[in-house]
């Protein structure tokens, strides 16, 4: 995620900037002044090829560890392994909880991160000695990615 400043302005001739096209947005647009500094969080989508690659990979956990019963397993492990998680505090019963937290809403900034934590995490903890590169490449065959 990129962090901008960004200043509304009339464009002047030669200039590129941001520039309105959904009129479901005018309103709120039309509240900034001209002129006023705004700030922007720009971020690139997930693409289908980074959930494709991660659910692969929770595949050949599944296939290749006996201690996994299957996909949603090994998702659910690897995610906690890579501490992509939640804590919950349980004031009623005095303990805390540890949770995935969901797939479902990451940039690509934030997948990439992921993939590399999950990759690490394989080929260390769930199939210590298979080569990382080689990890990768099985993968993308899997899916039929490059």
């Amino acid at each position: 995620m990129v962090e901008l400043v960004l200043r509304k302005r009339v464009a002047k001739a030669g200039e590129m900037g941001l520039f309105l096209e959904t009129p479901a947005f005018q309103e709120e647009w039309d509240t900034l002044r001209v002129g006023s500094e705004i700030l922007a969080e720009c971020s690139v989508p997930e693409t289908a090829q980074y959930r494709k690659f991660f659910y692969a990979l929770c595949g050949k956990l599944a296939d290749n560890c006996d201690w996994i019963t299957d996909k949603e397993d090994a998702k659910e492990k690897l995610l906690l392994e890579c501490r992509h998680v939640t804590y919950h505090f349980d004031h009623l019963r005095n303990r805390a909880e540890i949770k995935p937290k969901t797939t479902r809403k990451l940039t690509s900034d934030q997948w990439i991160r992921l993939l590399r934590r999950a990759s690490h995490a394989v080929v260390t903890k769930f199939i210590p000695g298979m080569p990382e590169n080689e990890l990768k490449d099985e993968i993308s065959q899997m899916i039929g990615g490059s």
